[in-house]
């Protein structure tokens, strides 16, 4: 009896060391990914000509964790549904890169429709198509300025004008650029008058900015009726929690009320995202 009772001890005690040896290391492979996409957030930070450690942007998210954790027990009381939303934590660095990247983007369109007419008038004075690139990089504001100079920078190391604006339209990532970029490249190879066609181009983006505007404008009731659908749920729950928190708490307290919660936020999910495709129309 003492020999099968110590046999089972040991099985017990190899299996939990084994056990916590998998655990440290899945929890080790996952800290190494998650470093791995911090690292791509500074090089993206870098696009953006913001500065930031790996470090330090792995430090916020922790924070932002863990303030996340506290707001939600304080809010709910619950220790579990604090769990299993302060993960999203880890993400505020993604998101709040990526709203820059399209409030830069947007920035750059507005900017760059001028500027080719700007490049256009450039060229008819005499000015070569680099000069002219130059002239406006020196005349507007970030962001244009900022990629516009590096062309500059990269055709002053030796990069090939026409190279360097496909290198540009790849750290941009906007479509009017692409337009220009691809139209300068061929005109260049084939021969043709480039004002012309700037003059072109810039009438061209003109108008589909012209156009955008209008779908924003017909579109912006759908939008708005989506983020007032989408809100309703959250405030009715905060309304009915301070009236009655009795009444609220098996949300948070009770199996059957997490799956609850997690069906009304797929739903919401669901919603949000197919009002969004019923608004979004590409031009």
């Amino acid at each position: 009896m003492m020999a099968l009772m110590l046999g089972a001890t040991v099985f017990a005690a190899i299996g939990a060391f084994v056990i916590v040896f998998e655990g440290m290391a899945f929890l080790g492979q996952g800290v190494d990914a998650y470093r791995g996409k911090v690292a791509d957030q500074v090089r993206q930070l870098d696009g953006l000509y913001v500065k930031a450690e790996p470090h330090k942007l792995f430090f916020l998210n922790i924070v932002s964790s863990f303030v996340m954790f506290v707001v939600v027990f304080v809010s709910t009381g619950s220790a579990v549904v604090s769990l299993a939303v302060c993960p999203i934590g880890m993400f505020v660095s993604k998101l709040w890169i990526g709203l820059a990247r399209k409030r830069r983007l947007r920035l750059f369109d507005e900017q760059f429709v001028d500027a080719v007419g700007v490049i256009s008038s450039a060229l008819k004075s005499g000015l070569s198509l680099q000069q002219a690139i130059a002239r406006v990089a020196a005349q507007y504001p970030p962001p244009l300025s900022q990629e516009l100079s590096m062309v500059g920078k990269e055709a002053a190391l030796g990069v090939p004008l026409e190279q360097a604006l496909i290198n540009l339209g790849r750290r941009v990532g906007s479509q009017d650029l692409d337009l220009f970029v691809t139209a300068t490249n061929v005109v260049r190879d084939v021969g043709g008058n480039l004002s012309e066609m700037f003059d072109t181009i810039a009438d061209t983006l003109r108008e589909r900015n012209t156009i955008q505007g209008k779908i924003r404008a017909l579109t912006s009731q759908g939008r708005m009726q989506g983020i007032v659908i989408g809100l309703m749920p959250v405030a009715l729950g905060v309304i009915l929690y301070r009236l009655d928190p009795n009444l609220v708490a098996p949300l948070f307290n009770d199996p059957i009320g997490w799956t609850i919660l997690f069906v009304i936020v797929l739903f919401e999910a669901i919603g949000a995202f197919v009002i969004a495709k019923i608004v979004r129309i590409d031009v």
